[in-house]
């Protein structure tokens, strides 16, 4: 202990010196990284190496490594030493983050957090066991090596057939936390029924430990063996395995991957620079200004096993147990991987032999094909017709069969040859058994017509039912004289059932056995139709149910379905005989409610929504309810089946808006759902749009108001053109694409189409463009990464362009729009806030928003020359901006009179129709 405690205070004013000079140069930000093991661990060069290369291409961000050694010096003080001496040697480095990498280090430091750098956060890795208490620590936060070793173990005894199991350990932490993890397999499904647990195995104890253990059972090493030669130092894991391997016959598992050139059948390997990449992204979201108790730990570990091809063979192993997506090594070619190019030349030679040899045989075939003629057609037709049916035929003029082939007994109860001679009348019409179309068949024959698919049952002894399908045609000789008929009978029982079930999907729908979509459309046709004749009071509803997707998305899709065959039961308890109901797709019903008033209509919805309410589905202990809503929409002549669905569904949509569990009634005086239905028509198809040009841009200035300034500045606006060529103003699609989340593709169209054509609209190259992103957009982490992409690769200069961003978006999302204008300003584009004024405005969030223009919004500046209110709260938000370094742009300023007062107030810029009209770009547009 004292020679340890000296080693320690030697290496510390070692290091204090080494630390001065390495204050010096410190870079942005310092990673300290404590290490449980030593670095010559696998496992922990794993760790290091994936920490590196995550680190690598940041030149502000320094690793500081070191390593306890946790298992040659598992001693309490040594380790109280250890750290210590980390206090000592970090003391005068500001630390940014400190990774724990397994249980000693992070148990050492978490037991003494608050004399250890208790305010730096820490992100730990390689942690074995999932608890609430490090799960909830505060300021940390990480990736935990949670293997599943019961899977592991139930895998091996699926691949080697052994209902044992010898589990070799060692006593530090890891090796008991797998331990613990092994232990849970017992009792389980698949696993093996008796467990050999060995605790620190030494090398030299391997032939007396093994002696009594059949060669057969499989070996999983989960710790390291000792070694009495090395005053019981720990040996690695390849030479553990190797040990192992030299001296018992057993096939040995692991859970690495070097071991398999070392011995082991297979390893179930967690990737340990994978793991600690996964680390270092969280280290760098606490370097990035994220708080580390915002950033939830990763519980969950994927390994993947890999197999030794040559170990596999040595143990008659097959490739078909073992685990899904498994990989193998050293796995040998096979002949034809070895000798492609020689087996494709003797099979190309196999083939033009036997193609020489056919060409021989049809010369010789084709020299007594007109003597054989006559015999071989006959012979061809009785063969052909034999493989399509169960019976070939033939009668003479008074019906009696003249000839039969195949297996009659089946469908007449008696041989071919006790059946020549007689009719298919007196074989058949004594029997009950068999149901017959008589009367199509007497006809066809009586006036010599072809017989064709006459389908008939036959009920055989076993109950069973056979379905058979008849066909035959008059024959005549060489003179045209009728000599009786040929024919085929066949069993179509398969056939016949699949026709049954296809009509029955055609039809109904599988999970609910209600109708489904497509015969609901037919049957709300008719009804529209019948309306017309017989003015009869009819009612369409669009059921859609609320929180369905929760059940989904908590219990799963196949309780999902269960419960929603459920609810359409309680749903048709509800309505009438007279009334139909269906199923249109996913959780949506559509009903047809016959000969009611609209009172009686929307009583009935009401009676639906209530039993719906009430309805409980019970799962695993747990209860689910659901609720629906209701659109209503009266059948008439004036609308046909499709419009009618189509309003009924706006109708739903609207009681949902309205609060959901409600109905909404349609009233077909009110064209109010048909704009919603047209505003959703602009945007149906917005890749369509683009790929046929119904958008472009235009650009109206933004000026000036000081004279002497020459800057020219530009907002991009977006139009479109429908298939009519008439424009659609932006308020009418714009609010449509929001709603429906297709706003997205429109920002990116504009951001690609004005990057690519700057140079094009603006020749001189240095006009500031303002492009408007919306909200929606900000959360996407697609988009914002193809915005990085395109600011990076443009040739524009970066302050030449700027983002206009909602009041309204920054609020909302206001996280995600200050990392994303952080972003970019890093890469000099400039902001605009646009809208200012028209919302809940606060200029306490606006000192966070890095925004280079403030855009006082129009409403508070189309009345400002007389109304004395609108002019001081100008006045408050122009100031304060100035006090920010923002600059003011004032929008909607129709005349003369508004820019006067606007330039009194000091106001930067103007924008509005009095400044200037939106004009195209250029005539590329």
């Amino acid at each position: 202990m004292r020679a340890i405690s000296l080693y320690w205070k030697c290496l510390f004013f070692g290091l204090l010196s080494l630390n001065m000079f390495s204050a010096n140069a410190q870079a942005n930000n310092n990673v300290l990284v404590v290490h449980s093991y030593h670095n010559e661990h696998f496992w922990t060069g794993y760790l290091k190496q994936g920490l590196d290369s995550s680190f690598k291409d940041d030149g502000n961000t320094r690793l500081f490594h070191e390593y306890m050694d946790a298992k040659r010096y598992p001693n309490s003080d040594f380790r109280l030493s250890f750290l210590s001496y980390l206090e000592t040697k970090y003391a005068n480095t500001p630390l940014d983050v400190i990774v724990i990498s397994d249980d000693p280090a992070f148990n050492l430091i978490r037991n003494n957090r608050k004399q250890f750098f208790s305010t730096v956060p820490i992100v730990y890795l390689g942690i074995n066991r999932v608890t609430e208490q490090v799960l909830n620590a505060p300021n940390m936060t990480g990736v935990f090596e949670n293997r599943d070793i019961a899977n592991t173990i139930i895998s091996i005894k699926q691949q080697t057939g052994q209902n044992e199991l010898v589990l070799v350990i060692d006593p530090s932490s890891t090796g008991l936390a797998n331990l613990a993890k092994a232990k849970t397999v017992i009792g389980k499904p698949g696993a093996p029924s008796k467990i050999h647990i060995i605790e620190t195995l030494a090398e030299d104890e391997i032939v007396d430990v093994f002696a009594n253990i059949n060669s057969n059972i499989p070996v999983l090493l989960l710790g390291q063996l000792t070694s009495p030669a090395r005053n019981n130092a720990l040996l690695s894991w390849n030479e553990g395995t190797q040990q192992l391997a030299t001296w018992t016959n057993n096939p040995i598992y692991t859970l690495a991957i070097t071991t398999l050139s070392h011995g082991a059948v297979g390893a179930d390997e967690l990737d340990g620079r994978q793991h600690a990449m996964r680390a270092a992204e969280l280290a760098k979201r606490i370097i990035a200004g994220e708080s580390v108790d915002d950033i939830e730990p990763i519980t969950l570990a994927q390994s993947q096993w890999i197999f030794n091809w040559e170990k596999l063979q040595e143990y008659n192993y097959s490739e078909k147990s073992l685990p899904k997506d498994a990989k193998i090594i050293n796995k040998e070619e096979t002949f034809y991987q070895k000798y492609k190019l020689m087996v494709r030349l003797v099979v190309s030679a196999f083939v033009v032999s036997l193609l020489i040899i056919i060409l021989l045989m049809e010369i010789i075939r084709r020299g007594s094909i007109t003597r054989q003629l006559l015999a071989e057609n006959e012979s061809r037709y009785r063969d052909l017709a034999k493989a399509g049916a169960n019976i070939f035929w033939e009668t003479d003029t008074e019906q009696r069969f003249s000839y039969l082939s195949g297996d009659t007994r089946p469908l007449y109860a008696a041989d071919a040859t006790q059946l020549i001679g007689k009719t298919l009348s007196e074989i058949c019409r004594s029997k009950p058994e068999l149901s017959f179309p008589w009367l199509e068949y007497e006809n066809a024959v009586a006036y010599t017509q072809p017989l064709n698919n006459l389908t008939f049952k036959v009920k055989l002894p076993s109950k069973d039912i056979k379905i058979f399908l008849l066909n035959g045609k008059p024959i005549f000789d060489s003179s045209n004289n009728y000599i009786g008929y040929r024919g085929i009978s066949k069993e179509i029982t398969a056939e016949h059932l699949l026709s049954q079930k296809l009509a029955y999907q055609a039809t109904y729908d599988s999970l609910t056995g209600l109708i489904n979509r497509a015969s609901f459309n037919e049957q709300l046709k008719a009804y529209a139709q019948r309306h017309q004749e017989e003015s009869q009071n009819c009612y369409l509803c669009f059921l859609d149910l609320d929180r369905f997707k929760l059940v989904n998305d908590t219990a799963g899709h196949l309780i999902g379905d269960a419960m929603l065959a459920e609810v359409a039961t309680v749903i048709s308890q509800c309505i009438n005989k007279q009334d139909l109901i269906g199923r249109l797709g996913g959780d949506e019903f559509g009903i047809i409610l016959v000969s009611k008033s609209q009172a009686e209509a929307q009583a009935l919805c009401e009676c639906i929504i209530a039993q719906v309410n009430a309805y409980r589905f019970h799962w695993n202990k747990r209860l689910f309810n659901v609720g629906v809503s209701i659109g209503m929409v009266p059948i008439t002549g004036a609308l046909n089946e499709t419009e009618l669905l189509s309003k009924a569904d706006l109708s739903c949509y609207k009681a949902k808006e309205e609060g959901r569990g409600r109905v909404y009634i349609a009233d077909l005086d009110n064209d109010d759902l048909f704009d919603e239905a047209k505003q959703m028509g602009y945007i149906a198809n917005v890749a369509q749009a683009i790929e046929q040009n119904q958008f472009y841009l235009v650009k109206q200035v933004i000026a000036p108001l000081d004279k002497n300034s020459d800057s020219k500045h530009y907002e991009m606006l977006i139009r479109y053109r429908d298939e009519h060529g008439n424009i659609i103003p932006p308020n009418l699609f714009i609010p449509a694409a929001e709603k429906h989340s297709v706003i997205t593709i429109i920002d990116q169209w504009v951001l690609e189409t004005v990057f690519k054509r700057y140079h094009q609209y603006f020749p001189d190259g240095n006009t500031v463009v303002s492009i408007n992103l919306s909200g929606i957009s900000l959360s996407n982490d697609e988009f914002v990464n193809k915005v990085v992409e395109l600011v990076k690769h443009s040739s524009i200069n970066p302050k030449n362009i700027c983002f206009e961003i909602t009041e309204t978006a920054a609020i909302s999302q206001l996280t995600r729009a200050l990392e994303f204008m952080r972003e970019m300003k890093a890469l000099g584009i400039r902001f605009a806030l646009d809208d200012f004024g028209s919302g809940a405005s606060s200029f306490g969030y606006l000192k966070s928003l890095p925004v280079d223009y403030l855009k006082i919004d129009g409403s508070l500046i189309i009345n400002i020359v007389s109304e004395a209110t609108d002019r001081a709260i100008v006045e408050s938000i122009n100031a304060i901006a100035h006090m920010m370094n923002m600059k003011t742009v004032a929008e909607f300023v129709e005349n003369q009179e508004i820019q006067n007062v606007l330039a009194e107030i000091g106001v930067d810029y103007v924008q509005g129709y009095g400044i200037g009209k939106p004009q195209p770009c250029n005539p590329i547009n």
